[in-house]
């Protein structure tokens, strides 16, 4: 549990950092609003499903300003939150049935669904970084080393 819960801090402190480091970025093609909402959308889709709830409504694909998309960065956080919170370790084994957006059915666990956002996001910052890069040249630090040395900083 005590992993889980790492890697979704280091979540919460990646999304929080990359909202940070995009404020005032012109977004020339909207590739990186387009890549950050989607990687919100999906922390949102799965904290749907684990709540045991449909996320057919969410669109995990649309353009967006970077702007827009801090409220939805707070609250999936807040969610992910409370539904851990309510978490044992014996409940990371237990199997989740579920549709995806397509409507197809799975089932698969909650320590894996939980351990797939965590790295569907590393995936997605780094996307976001290389366009960074491509059209300003300032990457943000998001490495969990970074994340890592804060509290050895305390």
């Amino acid at each position: 549990m005590q992993t889980i819960r790492r890697m979704m801090d280091h979540m919460y402190w990646a999304d929080d950092a990359l909202l940070a480091g995009l404020r005032g970025h012109s977004d020339e093609n909207g590739e990186i609003g387009r890549l950050f909402r989607h990687l919100l959308i999906a922390e949102q889709v799965w904290v749907t499903r684990l709540e045991g709830k449909s996320s057919a409504h969410l669109t995990l694909w649309e353009e967006s300003d970077v702007a827009s998309l801090e409220p939805l960065a707070r609250d999936n956080e807040q969610r992910y939150k409370r539904y851990i919170e309510g978490l044992a370790e014996a409940d990371l084994d237990r199997m989740l049935d579920y549709a995806n957006q397509s409507g197809a059915k799975f089932r698969t666990s909650i320590r894996d669904i939980l351990i797939h956002v965590a790295l569907h996001g590393h995936y997605h910052r780094g996307q976001i970084n290389s366009a960074l890069r491509r059209q300003a040249g300032i990457p943000v630090a998001l490495d969990h080393i970074l994340f890592a040395r804060l509290d050895e900083a305390e």
